[in-house]
C-alpha cells in the first residue's frame, strides 16, 4: 500500500488523461518517493481506479542504461530509442516512464561512448496525443540539463515532489514493519518505530523521508534476525542511527547536561579572562537547550564583538571541541568575501556548483559555523541568516532544504572595537559599554535591530591586559611542555620567559594574535633544532634563557 503523495499522483493522472498536454515531469530529490508515485499509478490503472481514458493502460519503464550498454554506437542506441517511441505511439495504451531523464537531455552533444542525447527524438513524439511520457528528475537535473532545452521542457507539465511528512512516514514504517516481521521472524516495538522517525529527523537531516527511515528499519530487521533476541527496541535504533550519523546518541543527553552545567569551567581551560563573555555564552546555551522541544532555530546563535586577538575565534574553537568533540567540527567562512549580491550563488550553490555555506552544513550537520567579519557581508546576504536563526533551515540553489538545527552559529565582528577600548577606560561596567556599542552599530547601519535581536546572545570581548597576556603565554607554552613530556623531556616554564614573550608580542591593536608567532619563532624553532641535533635527549630537564632564547640544561 502507498501512504504518500496521493494528491500528486491524482494530479499526474489528470495530466496524463488530458487530450492535449499529457506528458508529466516529476521533480524531486532522491528518496522522496517519486518512484512510489509510479507504482501507485500502475496499481490504480491495473485496477481500473483512474480516469476512463487511462484505466488498464500499461506503465512501462524505459531501460535506457541497458540500451546504451548493449549497443556499440550512439547512432545504434538512438535508432532503438526511436523505434521504441514509435511503437509506444502506435500502441496508444502505453505510458512510458524515463527515469533520470536529465542524463539523456541537455547533455554534451559530442559523440561519446555511453552518452545518448534523446531530446531531438523525444521532441518529435511528445506533441502526439497517443504518446504519453513521464520523466523523473532532480532539481539539479532540471536546472542543469532540462532547462537547456526549453522547447522540450514546454511539452511537460511539472509536478514537484516534496519530502514525505513524518505522519506519512510513520504509516509507511508500520506497514513495512509488518512485512519485515513476517519475512525475518522479528518483532518491532512501537517505541522503536517512533524512534526511527524522531532520530532520523534529528540526526540525518540531509536525507529525505521516507528513504532514511526505510533504510534504518530494513537494517534493523536484518540485524535482529541474526541474534537470539529478535525484538527491536529503541536502543537498537539509536545504535544504527548513531553509526549512520557518526554522532554519539545513546548518552548524548546526559553528556550534554554535564557539559552545559560546567561550561564556564571547561571554556576557561582554554580562554583567559573574558569572564563576562564566557558567562553570557554559557547562560545563553543553557537557555537554548532548556527549550529544546519548542526551538526551531540552531542550538545557539551568537554575535562576538571585540578587538582583534582577544579570544573570539579561540572561544569558537573551544566550543566546537567541547560541544561536538573536535575543532575539526568547525565550518569557517570569511564573510568579507561576500560583499556583493552576485556572491549569493557562491554561498547557496547552484546547478553543478557546491554552496560554500550550504554544502558543508548538509554534509556535516553537527558542526559549529563560524562567520568571520560578519559585518562586511552585503546586507541582503546578512538577511539570509534571519531565516536560519528563526526557522533553522535555508533553501540552497538547487531548491533543497538545508537544516541548521544541529549547528551552533557564531558570527564575529571588529566593528566598534574602538568604542570598547575607549569606554572601558572610562568605566569598568561592561553592560554600559555594550549598550553604547549596540546603539553605535544600529545608528551606523552596520547591523539592523531585527538581526541583532535574532541572536541568542551578543557577546562583548574586552581588550586583553598584560596580566591576561601572561596567562595566555603560559597556556601556549604548556602545549609545548605537554608535547615534550611525551618525549620524556621536562620543559620548565619560567616567569621571565613568559614576560619576555609578552614584551615581544604585545600590541594593543592585535591582542594575543602575535604571541603564537613569537612562541613558534623563539621557542618552537629552537627546541626543534635541539631535538633534531641530539642536544636535547630523553630524561633531560631544560629551560630557555629569556634574554637570548638559548636552551639551558
Amino acid at each position: 500500500k502507498i501512504f504518500a503523495h496521493e494528491k500528486e499522483t491524482k494530479m499526474m493522472e489528470a495530466i496524463l488523461a488530458s487530450p492535449e498536454k499529457n506528458d508529466v515531469l516529476i521533480v524531486g530529490e532522491p528518496g522522496t518517493g517519486r518512484r512510489s508515485m509510479i507504482e501507485l499509478l500502475a496499481s490504480n490503472l491495473a485496477l481500473g481506479k483512474s480516469f476512463p481514458q487511462l484505466n488498464f493502460k500499461r506503465v512501462v519503464y524505459l531501460d535506457l542504461p541497458k540500451i546504451i550498454s548493449t549497443t556499440e554506437t550512439t547512432e545504434e542506441a538512438e535508432k532503438i530509442v526511436d523505434q521504441i517511441f514509435s511503437e509506444v505511439a502506435y500502441a496508444g495504451n502505453v505510458i512510458l516512464v524515463i527515469d533520470n531523464i536529465h542524463q539523456y537531455v541537455g547533455v554534451e552533444t559530442e559523440r561519446r561512448l555511453g552518452v545518448v542525447e534523446i531530446s531531438g527524438i523525444l521532441s518529435s513524439y511528445l506533441p502526439l496525443s497517443n504518446f504519453c511520457c513521464i520523466g523523473i528528475t532532480t532539481y539539479e537535473g532540471l536546472h542543469k540539463n532540462l532547462e537547456q532545452r526549453p522547447a522540450l521542457l514546454d511539452f511537460f507539465e511539472r509536478i514537484e515532489v516534496k519530502e514525505v511528512s513524518e505522519e506519512e512516514t510513520l504509516k509507511i514504517l508500520q506497514d513495512r514493519a509488518l512485512r519485515l516481521e513476517a519475512k525475518y521472524k522479528v518483532f518491532f516495538t512501537f517505541p522503536a518505530i517512533k524512534g526511527i522517525i524522531s532520530l532520523c529527523s534529528k540526526y540525518l537531516p540531509a536525507i529525505p523521508f521516507p528513504e532514511k527511515a526505510i533504510d534504518v528499519i530494513d537494517e534493523l530487521a536484518v540485524l535482529a534476525s541474526q541474534r537470539k533476541e529478535k525484538i527491536v527496541f529503541l536502543k537498537d535504533v539509536e545504535k544504527v542511527v548513531e553509526r549512520k550519523a557518526k554522532v554519539p546518541i545513546g548518552e548524548i543527553e546526559e553528556a550534554e547536561k554535564r557539559k552545559l552545567l560546567k561550561l564556564e569551567e571547561i571554556i576557561h581551560q582554554r580562554i583567559v579572562d573574558q569572564e563576562e563573555a564566557v558567562k553570557e555564552i554559557s547562560e545563553a546555551l543553557r537557555r537554548a537547550r532548556a527549550e529544546i522541544t519548542v526551538r526551531r532555530g540552531p542550538i545557539g546563535s551568537f554575535l562576538f564583538l571585540g578587538p582583534t586577538g582577544v579570544g573570539k575565534t579561540e572561544t569558537a574553537k573551544a566550543l566546537a571541541e567541547i560541544y561536538f568533540g573536535s575543532e575539526e567540527k568547525m565550518i569557517r567562512l570569511d564573510m568579507s568575501e561576500f560583499q556583493n549580491l552576485e556572491d549569493i550563488p557562491r554561498l547557496l550553490g547552484g546547478p553543478g556548483k557546491e554552496g560554500l555555506l550550504t554544502t558543508p552544513v548538509r554534509e556535516r550537520p553537527f558542526s559549529l559555523l563560524l562567520l568571520d567579519e560578519f559585518e562586511k557581508a552585503h546586507p541582503k546576504i546578512l538577511n539570509l541568516f534571519l531565516q536560519v536563526f528563526d526557522e533553522g533551515h535555508l533553501t540552497d540553489g538547487m531548491g533543497r532544504k538545508v537544516n541548521f538545527k544541529n549547528t551552533i552559529i557564531i558570527a564575529t565582528s571588529n566593528a566598534g572595537a574602538e568604542i570598547i577600548c575607549e569606554k572601558l577606560k572610562e568605566t569598568q561596567k561592561l553592560e554600559i559599554v555594550k549598550e553604547e556599542l549596540l546603539s553605535y552599530l544600529i545608528q551606523n547601519k552596520i547591523f539592523t535591530p531585527e538581526l541583532l535581536n535574532r541572536f541568542d546572545g551578543v557577546i562583548v570581548f574586552k581588550p586583553l591586559t598584560k596580566e591576561s597576556l601572561l596567562k595566555i603565554a603560559e597556556l601556549l607554552l604548556r602545549k609545548i611542555q605537554k608535547q615534550l613530556k611525551e618525549k620524556d623531556i621536562d620543559f620548565v616554564i619560567t616567569e621571565p620567559l613568559k614576560e619576555k614573550i609578552v614584551e615581544l608580542s604585545y600590541n594593543p591593536k592585535f591582542g594575543a594574535r602575535e604571541m603564537q608567532r613569537v612562541i613558534q619563532e623563539k621557542v618552537g624553532n629552537v627546541l626543534a633544532k635541539a631535538i633534531l641535533s641530539g642536544r636535547i635527549k630523553r630524561g633531560m630537564r631544560i629551560e630557555i634563557d629569556p634574554q637570548n632564547f638559548e636552551i639551558k640544561t
